[in-house]
């Protein structure tokens, strides 16, 4: 039987177990040793050619008059002497602590740590076999097993890319892809911050929806099918939802000028931050019930935004104003919300509204 530490606990753990018992190991010990969790991994191999893996945290414990190393947290796997693999716990590959130590020991260093999540008991067994010698062949058997209909080279070009995307996120991804190359593709292309989460929130809607994207779609037209699943799925939610009024905000209506709307319902607060894809609804609803905060959305030649402002004691200030994803609005549009506020400043002189300290609000993004 062969023992091999693939994993030690570390110098300072080695240094402190040799020193001689006494007041400088008692300082070392209370100082920067006690509660700390080391780290040690082996392999085991058996003259049958079973290879036992076991990781363990270890950890120094102090008796009356000695130090003694507790172990605990094991995990690790059993290999076969015929290459069958058996993971502890029911743990998946990726799982497994110091993984990346094994397949350095066992020279599986063609496999980049990005494609770790990808590494299936399966395909793992196949490396220890010498079947899976590559990443292409890695990927191959990862999209056999899963289905995808793909080209490994093209995936393989996105996980060494500088773009990081996590296994969960891919996968949600090719759900719903009506062409898995074409999402991969996407994934690959320059990033655009508008669209990126434009698409990003489709894939959520078409998971709700049982919907395909078309990831060759134009902008124009993710646009519209995005404008079209929101509003069916904002109608769903809205049907479910209380119509609550705000209190006493329809004081404010009378001296609101086109082309401003006061959002005056709980579910006119959530249809803007739906729509709008920002967290108006989300971050904000408590401060609007409450009366220290008021929102309005602006349509103005075809620019469209949403305005948050702040009511304290018969007086707005502005807090923020934004367009659809926080993206910012034109300078014309805030020329407009400057003179829209001093106007409501301006009529709100003799109205009671509300009075609110500036203690209570909170101060959110949108």
């Amino acid at each position: 039987m062969q023992n091999i530490q693939i994993v030690a606990p570390g110098p300072e753990f080695t240094d402190f177990m040799a020193m001689p018992n006494g007041i400088a190991k008692n300082i070392c010990y209370y100082n920067s040793i006690q509660g700390r969790a080391f780290f040690e991994a082996n392999l085991c191999k058996k003259e049958d050619g079973t290879v036992y893996y076991s990781h363990s945290s270890v950890k120094v414990k102090k008796s009356k008059e000695s130090y003694y190393v507790m172990k605990s947290d094991k995990s690790g796997f059993t290999l076969s002497d015929k290459g069958k693999l058996s993971i502890w716990f029911g743990k998946n590959v990726f799982q497994i602590p110091h993984i990346e130590s094994v397949f350095n020991y066992y020279n599986f260093n063609w496999l980049s740590n990005k494609l770790y999540p990808y590494v299936t008991k399966s395909i793992m067994e196949k490396m220890f076999m010498g079947k899976i010698t590559n990443e292409t062949e890695v990927v191959k058997a990862y999209f056999k097993a899963m289905r995808i209909n793909a080209s490994p080279s093209l995936f393989l070009q996105l996980i060494h890319s500088d773009y990081s995307i996590s296994k969960q996120v891919f996968l949600r991804g090719c759900s719903v892809a009506k062409d898995v190359n074409h999402y991969i593709m996407f994934l690959c292309s320059p990033k655009d911050y508008i669209k990126d989460q434009l698409i990003f929130d489709m894939i959520k809607e078409a998971l709700i929806l049982n919907k395909k994207i078309d990831f060759n779609w134009s902008s124009n037209r993710l646009r519209e099918e995005h404008k079209q699943w929101t509003e069916l799925i904002m109608e769903e939610e809205m049907n479910s939802m209380t119509n609550l009024p705000i209190p006493n905000v329809e004081k404010l209506d009378k001296y609101t000028l086109q082309p401003f709307k006061l959002l005056k319902t709980q579910k006119e607060v959530f249809h803007e931050g739906r729509s709008m894809r920002h967290c108006l609804y989300t971050a904000y609803w408590r401060s609007i019930k409450d009366g220290s905060y008021i929102a309005y959305h602006v349509n103005h030649k075809d620019e469209e935004a949403t305005l948050g402002l702040y009511l304290i004691n018969n007086k707005v200030t502005f807090n923020q104003c934004y367009s659809f994803y926080n993206k910012p609005v034109s300078q014309e549009m805030v020329d407009l919300v400057n003179s829209f506020i001093e106007h409501l400043n301006s009529s709100l002189v003799n109205e009671e509204l509300f009075t609110v300290k500036v203690e209570e609000i909170e101060l959110l993004p949108l």
